[in-house]
This record gives C-alpha cells, structure tokens and sequence, in this order.
C-alpha cells in the first residue's frame, strides 16, 4: 500500500564511505542516551545528535514511530564529508513532549526553531524518511532560505490518489483502483486506532516489555543497529510520551486532514524547489503476484517520481531488494544519493 533515472558522478558516490566502515559497534553506542538538548521555546528541549565537522550540514528526520537512532548506519559516513545531525521529535527518543496535536506544520515548525536555535549552518540537506521525507519537503516549501538540498526516502506523500487517479485507473481498470485506493484508508483507520489503543494502554503506566500489548505497541528490533540502540528503542518505547507521541503524529498526520489539501496543491506545483539537487529513493521489493501489492508500489512509484520533478535537478531512483526501511536495508543507497547531491552543491 501507499500508507504502507540514476545521477552521474562516480567521483561523488565514492567521496563518503561505505556505512560498514563508518558505523562500527563503538559509533553505533554513541547513539545511545540523550544528546545536546536544544530549547526551542516554550519551555521544550529537543534531542540533537550531531558528529562531524565543516561548515555545512546535513540534518535527519527519522519515519513515524522512530527517532535519531534509526540513522545508525548512514549518519557516520556521512559524518566524513559533513557536519551530520540528527534528531528526536517531540516526545520521541529523547526529547521532551509538545503540547497539542503533532501535525506537520507543528512538526516542522518544531524543526524550523531547532535549526535556528541550535545554530546550525544554513541553507543544509535535509534528509527525510517516510514520514519524515514529508516533513522535510514542507519545510523546504515553507523556508525555502534554509534548504540547500533534499534526499527523500520512501517518503510519504500529500494527496494520494488526487494525483495518480485517472492514470491509475487506466492502467489497472476500476476495480483494482477503487479496492487498492480504499484499502489505504482502511489502512489508515485501523493504524490511527491501533495507535489509540496502545497510547490508552502506557496511560497509567509504561507498558510491560513482556507483554503482548508492547510487542503490538513498539518496532521490531532492527539488528543491523546493535544490541545498545535495541535496549533502548525498548526502553523508551514502552512510555507514556513515546505512545502518545506515536499516536498523535500518525492520527494528524499528512494522510488525516484532506482540508489541507488544497495548501499542499499550493505549494507542491510547478518546481517550487527550483533548482536545488533532489534525490527520492523509494523501495524496490514488492509481491509481484498480489494484484493490488502491485499497483501500491506503482502508485508509489508514479507519487515518488513527483516528488522529484518539483525540482530541476530533481531524480527518483529505485533501490533493488530494500523494504520501507531502506535505512537499515541498504544504507549505502541513501550515503551515496547524500554524497551526490553535497557534490552537486559543491560541498565535497
């Protein structure tokens, strides 16, 4: 589901290493435990994690339900050719809580005031993973002034099937593009009630490691990160402020409001970015013998490829035998399409 062309420069795909290097057990325990914590205001203070040094930066927006630790395998070898940060959104890893509803505006507004107040160098590449490729693609639309660059990674996208549909259905026929378009919004329901439940559930108190409401409740380990980030993915993820972090993002979250809509045609038309280097990776596995699994990852495809066109110097690639995560499933994809685009800029 949905809700579920390459660049030349060998040179560039060569300037940073490979994550495997970068990102040995030691780098991978400094993940651990909170950072520099920012006040952005209002009595708030968000976790940034920064390594490297130079005068640009390169900034990282984790997907829903996750945080800074997730950049684990492709931080630290971005890290050799930039200032390489990342961060925890309100409530997540280790910042503190917001008040209100997470939408994207307050996400990225949120982001905004953490550039700022930590004095990061700008314009930087924002990079983003699901969830979060949306946030920093509305961020790059609201404050253009501060964004040099982006790579997208299987990023979500605004208006689903507004702007695929009448290809959509040509291609797959009618019944394959109503199933497959309401499909992704019972999807959608049952995950923004899932997360309901299990927000209610770490309400009195955090939830027990060993129960089933917490398996339901948290992401699956992901290995390839270490035994380190894994204790504390579990740890922090059977709180009260991760839950309803969790939840309040995704129950608000690009896919909820269809009233924004019309904001979004605004801003996501024509080449707002101009001609800033963008890069949108997208997954590439996908069953081949499910009908409507296909025509997801079409649709998916066709939206990605969008995304990349609203600049000049935009591409979209796909990355073979990767799933949602292509952050764990090939990090070197997203150090390279990183590495082309600070080379583009003449950063490396």
């Amino acid at each position: 589901m949905i809700g579920a062309a390459m660049l030349a420069g060998g040179a560039s795909a060569q300037a940073l290493p490979k994550s495997a290097v970068a990102s040995t057990p030691e780098v991978l325990r400094g993940f651990v435990g909170p950072h520099e914590r920012v006040d952005i205001g209002g009595g708030r203070k968000l976790n940034l994690f920064c390594m490297g040094s130079g005068k640009h930066t390169v900034l990282f927006d984790a997907g829903g339900s996750d945080w800074s630790v997730i950049w684990g395998l492709v931080q630290p070898a971005v890290a050799a050719g930039a200032r390489a940060c990342s961060y925890d959104r309100a409530g997540l890893g280790h910042s503190d809580p917001a008040r209100g509803v997470r939408t994207p505006m307050a996400i990225v507004e949120d982001m905004h005031a953490l550039i700022h107040a930590a004095k990061l160098s700008t314009p930087l590449v924002l990079v983003g993973h699901s969830l979060g490729g949306f946030n920093v693609k509305l961020h790059a639309a609201l404050y253009p002034e501060d964004v040099a660059g982006l790579v997208l990674v299987d990023p979500a996208e605004d208006r689903w099937y507004d702007r695929i549909r009448p290809a959509f259905r040509v291609k797959f026929g009618a019944s394959i593009a109503a199933r497959t378009e309401l499909g992704d919004q019972d999807f959608f329901r049952f995950l923004t009630s899932h997360y309901e439940q299990c927000a209610a559930a770490a309400k009195a108190q955090d939830l027990d490691p060993a129960s089933d409401t917490c398996r339901r409740c948290t992401d699956p380990v992901r290995a390839p990160l270490g035994p380190e980030i894994a204790a504390e993915r579990l740890k922090l993820q059977v709180t009260r402020a991760y839950q309803e972090a969790q939840y309040s993002e995704i129950a608000n979250s690009v896919y909820a409001n269809p009233g924004a809509n019309s904001s979004y045609a605004m801003l996501f038309s024509g080449t707002p970015f101009e001609n800033r280097p963008v890069i949108v990776l997208s997954h590439g596995n996908f069953d081949a013998e499910d009908p409507i699994d296909v025509a997801s990852f079409w649709a998916a495809d066709r939206l990605h490829a969008q995304s990349a066109a609203l600049s000049r110097r935009g591409r979209h690639r796909i990355v073979p035998k990767t799933n949602h995560n292509i952050e764990i499933d090939d990090p070197d994809a997203i150090v390279t399409a990183i590495g082309e685009v600070l080379a583009q800029l003449g950063w490396l």
